[in-house]
């Protein structure tokens, strides 16, 4: 593929040397193609495509651009409310691990700090006005 693109560039000739200051300009055919050539020459060694698929390996990003679309969907719909954006990360983590279906949530429950057994404190803070309340 890059030696075609070699050829066409010697028929027509190199782009005009500076940067294309107009749309026209950048839209010149032998602009066009000589940054193709410099994108495939500088990554020639990333694109083993046949290699890639055989060993099982995606060749495309729409796999990850979808669950991005489906976990953003998720955590960002009219539902949910941040109230407390330093929660978020946690937040994610724990959708990631629902969405996940392996075991990251039982293992999220296992491994969180605190007790199983015990309620957790809130983070409302009481008014001066309430009285305390002892445990009995």
């Amino acid at each position: 593929m890059l030696t075609e693109r070699d050829q066409w560039q010697v028929r027509r000739g190199e782009p005009p040397p500076g940067e294309a200051a107009t749309a026209e300009e950048r839209r010149d055919p032998r602009r066009v193609v000589a940054q193709a050539r410099t994108y495939l020459g500088n990554n020639r060694d990333r694109m083993a495509y046949p290699r890639y698929r055989r060993e099982g390996l995606p060749t495309t990003s729409s796999l990850v651009e979808s669950l991005v679309g489906e976990v953003s969907a998720r955590v960002k719909s009219e539902q949910k409310h941040w109230n407390r954006p330093g929660g978020a990360e946690s937040i994610l983590q724990l959708r990631a691990a629902v969405l996940s279906q392996d075991d990251r949530l039982p293992r999220f429950f296992a491994q969180r700090p605190g007790s199983s057994f015990r309620k957790r404190g809130t983070l409302c803070h009481k008014s001066e006005d309430a009285p305390a309340q002892t445990v009995a």
